[in-house]
Formats: structure tokens, C-alpha cells, sequence
């Protein structure tokens, strides 16, 4: 697994010495960043590069004042076009198949068999979501195929459970927050990157080698 190399550091524009310059630019390039993620997510096939570069530019230029946010964005979605593709449908398509299957068996069974189908493929679905919460954070940091990529993130969903129910709650706020208000589209996505960035930064760097520095 081979470390990609980072830019320099970068201070964002919005630093002039005061704290509320400062934060009202995170504030900005959280509302920039989000705006870039549902540009990216529009034509579907591509939502996979659009959540790696999502993670890339939350994590490097908002957190740790790395890059530019529009650089780090496109850069990583230009970058890992082609292998999100590859993960994204493995994810997308297992998620669909199996809220699929949940709708059938919701509206064809009843009684206790109908729901224990109904909480398995629930089930399913959520560690599906899990592990894609992983995987596109890892493909934004590592230089792997699509296949250790799906694998490495079942590996973290497993492994650390307990920030992996910390992700799946996040998650789920963060989608009730959509369903109630889509305007919030503006800044939600870019608060979600930026909240797990903290939780999963830790554990991709303990995947890192020694020497080399990472950019996505």
C-alpha cells in the first residue's frame, strides 16, 4: 500500500488574526465543499469520486489547513474516478438489491417471519452504509484496487465497532436533517465529512506506512 504525497500547508483566506474571520471561513468552505459534493453527485455513476473528495477536502484543507478546498476536491475526484466507480456500484447495488428485498418482503409477509426478514435486511443495509463510510475515506488516502479497498473497510467496520456505531448514528442524523429541511443540503454534507474525518483519520493513519505523506 503506497502513501500519496501531500501538498504544502495553506492558510485559508479568511485569517486576518481574528477567530470569527477565521471560523466564518470553515463555515464557507464547508457550505463550498457540500455544493461541490452534490455537483458530483448528480450524474450517479460518479458519487463514489464525490464522496472521496469529499472526505479529501473536508479532512486535508478544513481540518488541517491543507490546500485549498476547491483544489483538494477536484483533485481527488479526478484522481479516484475510475476505482470509485468500481466501489461505489459494488455498495450502491448491494444497497439497493437489499432495500429492494426489504420492500417486497414488507408489503408480501406478515407476522413474525415477515419481521425478522424486515430487521435482517436492515441489518444488511446498515453495515453496508458502515463499511461505505470507510471505504471512500480509504480510497481517498490509499493507493489500493477497488477489492482491498471493500475489504479493508468491512475489516474497520468490524474492528472498531464502537466508532462505527458512532458513524452509522451520524449518518442517520445527518440524513433526518436532509428529509426535514433539503435546503440544509448547503453545509450538512460538509459537517458530516468533517465530524467523521475525526473519528476515522485516527485509523486510516494506523494503516499508513512510516515514511511518505498522504494528500489524496
Amino acid at each position: 500500500m503506497k502513501r500519496r504525497i501531500s501538498s504544502g500547508s495553506h492558510r485559508g483566506i479568511y485569517e486576518t488574526g481574528s477567530g470569527f474571520y477565521h471560523y466564518m471561513g470553515k463555515i464557507c468552505d464547508l457550505m463550498l465543499v457540500s455544493i461541490f459534493w452534490l455537483l458530483g453527485c448528480v450524474p450517479v455513476v460518479t458519487a463514489g469520486a464525490s464522496f472521496a473528495a469529499l472526505y479529501c477536502a473536508t479532512s486535508r484543507s478544513i481540518r488541517e489547513d491543507i490546500g485549498t478546498v476547491s483544489k483538494k476536491f477536484w483533485d481527488s475526484f479526478k484522481k479516484n474516478l475510475k476505482d470509485s466507480i468500481a466501489v461505489w456500484l459494488i455498495f450502491g447495488g448491494a444497497i439497493f438489491l437489499i432495500l429492494l428485498n426489504y420492500g417486497i418482503v414488507r408489503e408480501q409477509f406478515g407476522g413474525l417471519p415477515g419481521l425478522f426478514l424486515q430487521m435482517f435486511y436492515l441489518f444488511c443495509a446498515l453495515l453496508l452504509i458502515a463499511a461505505a463510510s470507510y471505504a471512500f475515506p480509504a480510497l481517498s488516502r490509499f493507493d489500493m484496487p477497488p477489492g482491498w479497498i471493500v475489504k479493508l473497510s468491512f475489516y474497520l467496520t468490524f474492528r472498531h465497532l464502537p466508532r462505527t456505531l458512532l458513524l452509522i448514528g451520524l449518518f442517520a442524523v445527518s440524513y433526518l436533517v436532509l428529509l426535514i429541511n433539503m435546503l440544509t443540503v448547503v453545509i450538512v454534507p460538509g459537517l458530516y465529512a468533517l465530524a467523521a474525518s475525526a473519528l476515522i483519520d485516527p485509523l486510516l493513519d494506523q494503516h499508513m506506512p512510516d515514511s511518505g505523506a498522504d494528500g489524496g
